[in-house]
């Protein structure tokens, strides 16, 4: 029986993953360990036999506790919501995502044994420096992040071939596919495709001539588990992607499955011109790619129709019902999906129910 442990398993990708091992977890003992609580998946991963646990990759005991002795580590957890441009930036975020990417993952490295082996995912953002196109980039291309999600995964690189443990880093592409809860908005195909299937408009930034390497969601969590397998590849990078494309591409096949939506080319700012990542060397382990992204930006367009979606889906609307005292707030919010979020309490220093917390806090009010 092999003892593996999946951090982040409630995200994009950890979802995908916690189910390829929904066929394992008889046999197997698998604990997926994520920050957040979304009562209907962790019932699922119940269902099928894996041990649930809420807590935090910057808690060492737990992370002692749980990763000591494991056999395999899926290190997918992280931020996710960081900045895409530098205007987006500031301090404060810049070191939340440092702080979570570096001391979660010493966290773990340190508490691994040598027999244990660690896959975790990189970024093809480690090369937004690039100031010119450059296509094909091998595992081998010196990188050049510039913004603090690209940094910390460079640094993660390097910390994971520096620990001597025994690892793989998937550097990834632009990740897309479906997913009932989990999709990653943020993502550009992601986006368009769900933007697309409103009968929205698709923006596209210095007229879409951005170069992007993508890779299919299914995929990749399949080749975490293929990573998994294969005892005879150890401390490895690998380049992970699938399709490279434009921007204006991908909007193209969005209109080819609905041609009700607008192309709309602007001249906002993008970080680069795009460059594209070699996936050479990961075909030749054997791992071949299922899935392809005409057939996905179909898929995620015909059901996402099927939902009622507010057209402007980043919109979020706050609540006129607001409760203020001398104590705090509490703040409602109206979400253009369901979603568990319903109210936050902001609570102020000098509170008497709210003592055994720190002298401000906010605090989540979740609905079932």
């Amino acid at each position: 029986m092999k003892k593996i442990v999946i951090t982040g398993g409630l995200g994009y990708i950890g979802t995908e993953l916690c189910k390829i091992y929904s066929g394992y977890s008889w046999n197997d003992k698998i604990t997926v360990i994520d920050n957040r609580f979304i009562s209907e998946r962790v019932n699922q991963l119940r269902n099928w036999n894996m041990n649930f646990v809420q807590g935090d990759i910057l808690d060492k005991e737990l992370i002692n506790k749980y990763c000591k002795d494991a056999d395999i580590v899926h290190h997918l957890a992280g931020i996710t919501d960081v900045p895409r441009v530098k205007s987006e930036s500031s301090s404060e975020k810049d070191d939340l995502i440092n702080k979570v990417a570096v001391e979660g993952t010493q966290n773990i490295l340190d508490a691994i044994s040598n027999n244990c082996k660690i896959i975790m995912p990189s970024s093809h953002v480690v090369y937004e420096g690039l100031e010119t196109i450059k296509k094909d980039i091998n595992e081998n291309e010196k990188t050049y992040p510039v913004l603090s999600y690209g940094k910390s995964k460079a640094i993660n690189e390097d910390q994971l071939k520096k620990s001597g443990k025994n690892y793989i880093i998937l550097r990834l592409g632009s990740v897309y596919g479906y997913s009932t809860d989990t999709a990653r908005i943020d993502i550009m195909a992601n986006f368009f495709a769900k933007t697309a299937s409103q009968n929205g408009t698709l923006r596209l930034f210095a007229g879409g001539k951005q170069i992007k390497s993508l890779v299919p969601l299914i995929d990749v969590a399949r080749c975490f588990k293929f990573m998994e397998e294969k005892k005879d590849i150890n401390k490895e990078l690998f380049n992970l992607t699938k399709d490279t494309v434009t921007v204006k591409q991908v909007a193209e096949i969005c209109k080819k499955y609905n041609p009700k939506i607008n192309l709309r080319e602007t001249n906002d700012e993008i970080p680069n011109l795009g460059f594209s990542l070699s996936n050479k060397k990961i075909l030749k382990t054997g791992f071949k790619f299922l899935y392809n992204l005409d057939e996905s930006i179909k898929e995620m367009i015909f059901k996402w129709s099927k939902l009622k979606i507010t057209r402007d889906l980043e919109h979020v609307r706050k609540g006129e019902k607001e409760f203020i005292d001398l104590r705090g707030k509490i703040s409602n919010h109206e979400l253009p999906e369901p979603i568990n979020l319903i109210g936050l309490i902001d609570s102020k220093k000098g509170n008497s129910s709210r003592k055994s917390l720190s002298p401000h806090t906010r605090t989540k009010v979740f609905g079932h």
